[in-house]
């Protein structure tokens, strides 16, 4: 859609993210300094080959950099000894973003190329950013579905071990009153009816985990759902995920298959009062689906509130994580701590990224799913698209090796001003307001484990639902 407005000129410029992704995922090295942070009209200098040697250095990086295996690369004097990003690099890169074919496919007279030309007519009318003929091999899109899968070999045992302890969890689950089904279209789920209705139906979905929703066991039933939320208060729902799970699986379902069968699931189990009625919850990965399910017209007026766990989805199309994830990390100022970068803080940061190179990111099946079926522009959640009646909370780690969190923090509040601002004038169509909590000197998926991080959450869902229920007895007094 950001594509059509620009090349059917209806009126709009290229959207900056658009435009960032279009360098910020050529292949380069990782950078030092607040690379991250820079704002799209600082990086069109870098790309009109008008900026100093220092800024390129810290955005751009050529083939021989990308090929260092040894240590870091030398960054001076980047613009004259690898020159431009020319046209043909480009027209890889878009080709592979907007088509999802590689350039050479592309006939000369089809309606990508037309849509190609038309949009560097664009640039060049409205940015005043042009590109030199030719293609500049010092330059490589970062085209994740065309790259080969970067997997770290596991022997059998190790997929048998998480297999066992996914055999224990169900094991545990069936003894709490879970029962597990299938969807027409494949999706798997756990589910426990509520023992005595007294809150909202909570529904799940798990990130990159060895056995899937194993791991969460625990916060979901001794943090989040205890106490006056209580899980036998409500009907649970735990979706699964098989090729992000250690699952020797390559089978992923599509958006529309998980859709559908979310829909089945809360057709199947809940009446029709607690089915308009949801609280659902995603953790990293899981946030997508969660993104999913606001972009379904069937299944976003069912949800009252949302809970996003170390979100990947909120500026999905920055580059941040998927650099951080699938290729080297990019450094990230931290705005809090200024000792961020000591010995220590280091220390801990490279324990955190090996943690997840490890267990998650060069995992086999993991890698095949987010190369191979991973669609991420479906899964770019914006705000102004939930509904004004969903009351949001997002929790964000501050060292968070994956997701940027500065950037989010700031995305968020820029959010709730206009939200507050267009308010006070009347308008509602920019989204709800969006609490957040932020957890400090923490990484990627520390609320998983921790004990107090449940608490929080814990404490934020009785908040939203103390709230929808006040709002629903001021409707009812009406």
């Amino acid at each position: 859609e950001e594509f059509d407005m620009a090349t059917l000129d209806f009126g709009c410029p290229p959207p900056p993210a658009m435009i960032r992704m279009a360098w910020s995922s050529l292949g380069r090295n990782t950078s030092v300094g607040d690379e991250s942070n820079k704002s799209s009209s600082d990086s069109l200098l870098v790309l009109d080959g008008e900026s100093s040697n220092k800024a390129s250095s810290n955005i751009m990086q050529n083939k021989e950099c990308n090929n260092n295996k040894n240590g870091p690369a030398e960054h001076d004097n980047t613009t004259s000894k690898s020159g431009r990003i020319q046209k043909g690099n480009m027209d890889e890169f878009l080709s592979f973003v907007f088509f999802g074919v590689p350039f050479s496919t592309v006939p000369p007279t089809s309606p990508m190329q037309q849509a190609l030309d038309n949009f560097y007519i664009i640039l060049q009318t409205r940015t005043g950013l042009s590109f030199e003929p030719g293609n500049n091999p010092n330059y490589i899109p970062r085209a994740i579905s065309f790259e080969k899968v970067k997997s770290l070999y596991r022997p059998y045992c190790v997929y048998a071990s998480v297999a066992l302890m996914r055999m224990i969890a169900n094991c545990i689950l069936y003894v709490l009153g879970f029962r597990q089904y299938s969807c027409k279209r494949g999706l798997r789920y756990w589910h426990r009816p509520a023992k005595q209705q007294g809150g909202s139906p909570f529904l799940f979905f798990h990130g990159i985990a060895p056995g899937g929703h194993a791991p969460y066991l625990p916060m979901i039933f001794f943090g989040i759902l205890r106490g006056q939320l209580s899980h036998k208060h409500r009907d649970v729902f735990l979706f699964e995920n098989k090729p992000i799970s250690y699952a020797l699986c390559f089978d992923a379902l599509s958006e529309e298959d998980t859709m559908q069968g979310v829909l089945e699931a809360i057709q199947r189990h809940l009446p029709t009062d607690t089915a308009n009625n949801l609280t659902m919850c995603g953790h990293s990965l899981g946030s997508c689906q969660l993104t999913w399910m606001i972009k379904s017209p069937e299944i976003k007026n069912r949800i009252r509130s949302l809970i996003l766990l170390d979100p990947v989805t909120i500026l999905l199309s920055e580059p941040d994580v998927m650099v951080n994830f699938l290729y080297n990390r990019r450094e990230i100022q931290d705005p809090y701590n200024g000792n961020s970068n000591s010995w220590a803080g280091r220390l801990v940061r490279f324990f955190n990224e090996t943690k997840i190179h490890l267990v998650a990111s060069s995992e086999l099946f993991t890698e095949y799913y987010l190369r191979r079926n991973f669609a991420w522009y479906n899964c770019d959640l914006w705000l102004q698209d939930i509904p004004n009646d969903v009351k949001v909370v997002v929790c964000l780690a501050e060292r968070d090796e994956i997701v940027n969190t500065p950037k989010i923090e700031k995305e968020l509040a820029l959010h709730n001003s206009k939200v507050s601002r267009e308010v006070c004038n009347g308008i509602t169509s920019f989204g709800p307001m969006i609490e957040k909590i932020v957890w400090r000197d923490v990484g990627h998926a520390n609320c998983v484990t921790n004990p107090g991080k449940w608490s929080d959450i814990h404490h934020a869902m009785g908040k939203i639902e103390s709230q929808i229920l006040k709002e629903d007895s001021c409707q009812k007094g009406r």
